[in-house]
């Protein structure tokens, strides 16, 4: 990998990931590769191992991390507790002023760093720069689907009263903003949207590019996932939190909480028909 010379002198970064025993060891291996061979070279690459792996998952980091030694910062968790928790510890392995998530089963667009690198690059303001996404299943070329998230300030503004503003695997984040508001917390599957939450309440400047930055690896247990009974207190939770806020007046807390709760009470097959054919077309 060389890291690729522009007009602008880039920031350094760190890339977070966080794999866990189910995880396919192709997957792994193809998320990986997706990072080290971007446009612009990672200064580090942070891997939280989220509870003991299976065998053929440790060979692939093995092999990845004696390929790139200088790169590789690999924290082992002796048992897995959840993607926020395991985000939270690896932020203190990051060691440079910006951090690029990315999961260990998604593959990052070539260009996908320097992209988002030469944003902050030209005004550092910036706490959260995210982009797009393209869904496929099997072959990356097998495109099923798109989250398209709104691009301005002002319309990720409006767009969080009722829906997550940020494409989570895209997002670039500032490590000096992302600690002052306490860091990743565990907080059922909303871990992220209760993170953005607490940083565009604080007031921190956010961006998402209208580039396609990652190739999501999507299947039909998605929708299941997202009709997950246990996480209706994390959605009320959080629809008191974006009022107490001042994001959302009363009405639309309690609009955004029939809509929400629906989505998770409906049946996942009509539940797989909104996000193909309206959500995520």
């Amino acid at each position: 990998m060389e890291k690729k010379q522009t007009g602008v002198k880039l920031p350094t970064f760190s890339v977070l990931m966080s794999v866990y025993k189910n995880e396919h060891p192709n997957f792994l291996d193809a998320a990986l590769l997706s990072v080290e061979q971007q446009t612009l070279q990672p200064n580090q690459i942070v891997l939280v191992e989220d509870g003991p792996l299976t065998k053929e998952l440790d060979e692939v980091i093995m092999q990845h991390k004696k390929q790139f030694p200088q790169l590789y910062e690999v924290v082992k968790k002796s048992q897995n507790e959840g993607l926020g928790l395991a985000l939270k510890i690896g932020t203190d392995y990051c060691k440079h002023p910006w951090i690029m998530r990315m999961d260990s089963d998604d593959i990052a667009a070539p260009q996908r760093f320097e992209i988002q690198m030469n944003i902050v690059a030209q005004d550092d303001k910036y706490a959260i720069v995210g982009g797009q996404v393209d869904e496929f299943e099997g072959q990356v070329s097998n495109v099923v689907g798109h989250r398209l998230v709104p691009e301005t300030e002002e319309e990720i503004l409006k767009f969080v009263k009722w829906r997550n503003p940020f494409n989570h695997p895209t997002v670039l984040i500032k490590k000096e903003a992302l600690d002052a508001v306490g860091g990743y917390q565990p907080f059922g599957k909303l871990e992220d949207y209760y993170l953005w939450v607490r940083m565009i309440s604080a007031g921190y400047p956010v961006l998402n590019s209208p580039d396609t930055l990652v190739h999501m690896r999507v299947d039909s247990g998605m929708y299941c996932r997202r009709g997950d009974k246990e996480n209706l207190k994390y959605i009320l939770k959080l629809r008191r939190m974006l009022r107490k806020k001042g994001l959302i007046n009363y009405s639309e807390q309690l609009l955004g909480n029939v809509v929400m709760l629906g989505n998770n009470l409906v049946p996942e097959l009509f539940r797989e028909f909104i996000y193909k054919n309206i959500l995520h077309k």
